[in-house]
């Protein structure tokens, strides 16, 4: 009868290792790259401090569970908002209104000081 090839316990923990980390680390590089909580320059502290421009918003879109939330905001525009990397027309009218379509972390946490129609 043939003998059966096992792998021994040492190198089974290195493949282990080596798929856990393969696993693991696009993750931890994702989560280092987005703002901190309570980073001065992150988008909503500066929409906050400057009293509601944009990104702020009155019309939530779609929102992810995920913490803190990826959201849509669904308020039209005069033209695409600065910083809209998605900006879609919505209207044909003379004066046609433009939709930012970005996923934003907590896009909605903070409402617009004026309507849903911003001149910006």
């Amino acid at each position: 009868m043939g003998r059966i090839a096992t792998s021994s316990p040492s190198s089974f923990n290195f493949v282990f290792i080596i798929v856990m980390l393969s696993l693991l680390l696009p993750l931890a590089l994702a989560r280092s790259s987005l703002p901190s909580r309570s980073d001065p320059h992150d988008q909503h502290s500066v929409a906050a401090k400057q009293g509601g421009s944009w990104p702020c918003c009155d019309n939530c879109g779609l929102c992810t569970k995920s913490y803190p939330p990826l959201c849509q905001c669904f308020d039209l525009h005069l033209s695409c908002p600065p910083g809209c990397i998605i900006c879609v027309k919505e209207t044909a009218d003379p004066t046609p209104m433009y939709r930012c379509e970005d996923f934003k972390f907590d896009y909605c946490k903070y409402t617009c000081t004026s309507a849903s129609v911003h001149n910006q």
